[in-house]
């Protein structure tokens, strides 16, 4: 076989194993985002119940908004204060049917919601769904946007 024949033949054997280790890297790159985004809101969870400021802060970007399933928005400050006067208190959040996906620097989380907790002592709607908005700032994924909907049937 002539020399460019035979390299000829080589790249193009080649060709479908890069791709395929592409899609791989792809793959395994969405599979970490995935991880760090229910890490991270498993990180807020535990900061809402514990009313930790150092954890929110860290977690919510600056221009966070956030929507309750009564229609009330909040500002990262707001969220902040409500959970560190005691306005608003929970003493569980469990979330299920957890999906998050990956759009460059953002990642859209979705899923359903079973809180227990109050806020301004009124309870809080138990079971919700809910949309998060994450987006990566300067290296950290960040919190910028949530909204929750009153859950009115279960799929």
């Amino acid at each position: 076989m002539k020399p460019a024949l035979f390299i000829a033949v080589l790249v193009l054997a080649m060709a479908p194993m890069g791709e395929g280790q592409e899609q791989s890297a792809r793959g395994s790159h969405r599979t970490s985002v995935e991880e760090v985004i229910r890490k991270l809101d498993n990180e807020r969870i535990q900061a809402q119940i514990h009313a930790d400021a150092t954890a929110l802060d860290r977690i919510y970007a600056d221009d966070f908004l956030g929507v309750g399933p009564s229609g009330r928005v909040r500002t990262k400050p707001q969220v902040i204060l409500d959970f560190t006067s005691g306005d608003l208190k929970f003493q569980s959040i469990t979330t299920d049917d957890v999906q998050v996906r990956i759009y460059g620097n953002t990642a859209v989380e979705t899923g359903l919601s079973t809180m227990i907790g109050q806020d301004k002592g009124k309870a809080v709607p138990s079971d919700t769904r809910f949309t998060r908005v994450w987006v990566k700032q300067l290296g950290r994924w960040r919190l910028v946007a949530n909204h929750y909907s009153a859950q009115t049937t279960r799929q």
